[in-house]
């Protein structure tokens, strides 16, 4: 059973998607829900429905269906009817939607600016995948700024150690003991600009500072572990995945390069004593603090000169979420937080003509109708007991919560064949470290490998980069997950339908005073592979 990490609530597939299908024939695409003022498209119920079975990894049934896309029209009716009410008039619907419109401006604008200008190439694409299949070791320094970062440089470079620097620089006790040494880590796990470098750098040579989010790091790779890439054909069925997540990668970076450029160009002098200050004011528990603090001077930036008082600063972060507020701990997290807000001014100051556009009005109006459902429903929590979860386990068919098998492989590169030939004619040892593998990581010799021995010699195989040759260890067959390892996936299950019971309860009255209709006969033909 494969569920996405990704988690989309349900009313939100169900409030847009008859938006992204609408060019469908009416003739082809039939009404399996209609009441006044609602009407729920085959298409529309396909979309949203199969995304859920995706998420949740249930069996479809006739049962299933029929609850899916009565929860579907009759969360839009009361959507539609609040809106009729006047919910559009309430000071939280006011405040949310200025809030929402102000996210809404600044991630049209960025999109338009910066993210459709970012293309990937073949070359992306296939260093991305290269990169996922690695795993580096390596040590760092941290600097605040680029002067002592190139300072920390000089003192290596003049025969000063990692492990002495770091005892100095460090407070965190596992840096500072082990030479700044970071746990192995992988493609996406750091921040860009550390990982470009730690995958480019030569082994054992000190990187140039390099700028990231956080400030600056030299960086020294110590090892690079990579498993094989097997074939053109493994690459190419993984392709699709790899260049969606290469151009979202690629637009993540643009965008953090983008908003790096202009805090540089905003040049942001701040005063530290007022910092230091708001610190003590937000700090839980604190009682005593300037109480002429709203007036003072807290930052100024740009030509011409812009000032923000402390009033001002607290009038932007209201903005902010609270995910965001809760971050701000130390001064250098207020500057950041700072820059941020200074940021999105500029970007809504040079942005406002978007809010005319078609895009951010349909937009917005598909935030607020999200919102009017968040404010409508307080099924938000729901208990399911052990015992439903073990109950849903022990009647759910026998396919379901299957584990794939797996083989256990050492391997060994070659630049030639007969290189490959003769290391495994004489016998040469498998070194290094043993790694599981599905089928489909294989390729078409997949058979091959899991048909072989336990400790038998497979190749040469030809590869992108050369050849290799396998060793191949313990085999696992494909097995059912147990109860424990299953728990997790059938809680989220029951959780989601156990609140489209309570809703429907909810809907009763209204799915009643509305006439909603389901089609039963259409919906339970409706084909989810189309």
């Amino acid at each position: 059973m494969k569920i996405r990490a990704r988690r989309i609530a349900c009313w939100n597939l169900w409030l847009v998607c008859g938006l992204l299908l609408s060019g469908c024939r009416a003739e082809s695409d039939p009404a399996v829900a209609v009441s006044r003022g609602v009407t729920v498209k085959q298409s529309e119920f396909v979309h949203a429905y199969t995304d859920w079975l995706l998420r949740t990894g249930v069996q479809d049934t006739p049962q299933r269906r029929s609850a899916f896309v009565h929860d579907m029209a009759a969360t839009r009716l009361a959507v539609m009817e609040a809106r009729e009410w006047g919910i559009a008039g309430s000071p939280q619907f006011k405040m949310r939607e200025q809030a929402l419109g102000r996210k809404l401006l600044l991630d049209l604008y960025i999109k338009q600016v910066v993210l459709d200008t970012v293309t990937v190439s073949d070359a992306d694409i296939r260093t991305l995948y290269a990169r996922a299949q690695t795993t580096v070791s390596a040590r760092h320094l941290y600097a605040r700024t680029l002067t002592e970062a190139l300072e920390l440089r000089q003192r290596l470079q003049g025969g000063q150690s990692f492990a002495d620097l770091a005892h100095e620089i460090f407070r965190d006790p596992d840096l500072r003991e082990s030479g700044g040494l970071l746990p192995p880590f992988t493609f996406d796990e750091m921040d860009p600009a550390f990982e470009e470098v730690a995958f480019t750098l030569p082994i054992g040579q000190i990187s140039e500072p390099v700028r990231t989010a956080q400030g600056y790091s030299l960086i020294r790779v110590e090892e690079r572990f990579i498993k094989p890439i097997i074939t053109e054909s493994e690459f190419q069925s993984r392709r699709p995945h790899y260049e969606a997540y290469a151009l979202e990668r690629a637009r993540r970076i643009a965008r953090r390069d983008y908003t790096m450029r202009l805090v540089d160009k905003s040049k942001i002098v701040f005063n530290d004593q007022v910092l230091e200050a708001l610190i003590v004011r937000i700090t839980p528990g604190n009682e005593a603090f300037d109480q002429n603090l709203d007036s003072r001077e807290i930052l100024r930036y740009g030509d011409p000169v812009r000032v923000w008082t402390v009033s001002d600063f607290r009038e932007h972060a209201r903005f902010a979420s609270d995910r965001q507020r809760a971050q701000v701990r130390t001064v250098a997290d207020l500057r950041d937080f700072a820059r941020g807000l200074v940021v999105a001014e500029q970007v809504l100051s040079t942005g406002q003509t978007i809010r005319d556009s078609q895009e951010y009005r349909t937009q917005l109006r598909k935030a607020m109708d999200r919102y009017i459902v968040e404010y409508l429903q307080s099924a938000d929590s729901v208990d399911i007991t052990d015992a439903e979860l073990r109950a849903y386990y022990d009647n759910a068919p026998a396919n379901e919560f299957m584990r794939p098998r797996q083989i256990a492989l050492r391997w060994l590169f070659f630049t030639t064949e007969a290189e490959a030939n003769a290391a495994k004619n004489s016998g040469m040892a498998f070194t290094g470290p043993e790694e599981l593998f599905f089928a489909h990581q294989l390729g078409p010799r997949s058979n091959e490998i899991f048909d072989a021995s336990e400790g038998a010699v497979v190749g040469p195989l030809e590869t992108n980069d050369g050849w290799i040759l396998l060793k191949t260890g313990n085999q696992y067959a494909e097995s059912r997950q147990n109860f424990p390892e299953a728990k997790s996936v059938i809680h989220f299950a029951l959780v989601e339908e156990k609140q489209r019971e309570i809703r429907l309860a909810g809907y009763a009255e209204l799915i009643s005073r509305y006439g909603l209709k389901v089609d039963e006969g259409t919906l339970e033909k409706t084909s989810l592979l189309d």
